[in-house]
C-alpha cells in the first residue's frame, strides 16, 4: 500500500509515520476495536490518533479508518497499470530541466496563464499542483494585468496553454516572460505558431481540429492535455528536487 496517497503534501513527524504505517498495516486486526485500546497498543492517546486523521484530511478517526478499510486496502494501482499513452521519453528531459528550475526557485511562484476552454485545464492544473504542494499562482484573462507584471519578481516560470497557439493575451505574458528572462513552458496544439517562438519549453498535443477555435466540434485536445498534466506532475513530485548550479 504506497502510503504517498495519504501523507502527499503533509508534514509529517516520526510518531505520526508510524502511528499511520500500524493502522494501514493492521486493518482487519484492529477492525472494531475501541479507539482507546487501538491507541494503548501503539503507546499514543485516543486524541493523537484523532488529530492525525485531521491533519489527513478526515473529520475523525471513524472516517480515517473507514477510507482505509474500503478504499487504500483494496488498492491495487500499480506503476507497471498506469498507461499514460504518450511518447514519454521525448518530454523527459524537459520536464527535468523544468525541476531544476523548480528545485533552484522554492521561494518563488509557478505562474499559470490560459484563457478560455484552456483556461479550465489551467485551473485543474493549478489545483492538481497545489495538492502536490507545489507553489502556484493561477491567473486568467479576467484578473488585472498588474498580477503578473507588478509581481514578476516572484515569478519562478509561466506555464500558458493555447490550443492555437495564437491566443493575443498569452503571447502577451509569453513575451513579458521573456522580457525579464522567466522560463515559459507553452502547452499546445501541433504545427508552427507564434507562442512556440516564445516558449523555453513547448509540450504539443495533437490537435485534429486546428481550425475550431470555438470548440464546437469533437476534439480529444483536452483530453490528452489533462493526461499529459496527469503524467508531467507524476513525474515532477515523484522524482527527488535536487538544486543544480
Amino acid at each position: 500500500m504506497d502510503l504517498d496517497v495519504l501523507t502527499k503534501g503533509k508534514t509529517l513527524s516520526a510518531n505520526e509515520m508510524q502511528m499511520i504505517d500500524y493502522l494501514v498495516s493492521n486493518t482487519d486486526e484492529i477492525d472494531g476495536r475501541p479507539l482507546r485500546e487501538i491507541a494503548k497498543t501503539i503507546y499514543t492517546s485516543p486524541a493523537s490518533i484523532v488529530r492525525l486523521a485531521q491533519k489527513l484530511g478526515f473529520s475523525g478517526y471513524t472516517e480515517f479508518f473507514f477510507f482505509l478499510k474500503n478504499q487504500l486496502k483494496h488498492q491495487q494501482i500499480t506503476e507497471a497499470t498506469i498507461d499514460y499513452q504518450i511518447d514519454t521519453t521525448s518530454i523527459d528531459e524537459m520536464i527535468a530541466s523544468i525541476q531544476r528550475i523548480y528545485a533552484n526557485n522554492t521561494d518563488k511562484f509557478i505562474t499559470i496563464y490560459a484563457t478560455g476552454f484552456s483556461g479550465i485545464i489551467a485551473e485543474y492544473l493549478h489545483k492538481k499542483m497545489l495538492v502536490n504542494g507545489i507553489k502556484t499562482l493561477l491567473v486568467s484573462a479576467s484578473d488585472s494585468g498588474g498580477i503578473i507584471s507588478n509581481n514578476i519578481e516572484n515569478i519562478s516560470m509561466l506555464i500558458t496553454i493555447s490550443k492555437s497557439g495564437e491566443t493575443p493575451k498569452v503571447i502577451e505574458k509569453m513575451a513579458l516572460a521573456q522580457t525579464h528572462h522567466i522560463p515559459t513552458i507553452l502547452f499546445c496544439g501541433n504545427g508552427e505558431h507564434s507562442a512556440n517562438q516564445l516558449a523555453t519549453y513547448s509540450f504539443e498535443v495533437t490537435d485534429e481540429r486546428p481550425f475550431d477555435t470555438q470548440n464546437i466540434e469533437y476534439s480529444s485536445f483536452f483530453g490528452k492535455l489533462l493526461l499529459l498534466m496527469e503524467y508531467i506532475v507524476d513525474v515532477f513530485t515523484t522524482t527527488e528536487k535536487t538544486p543544480h548550479d
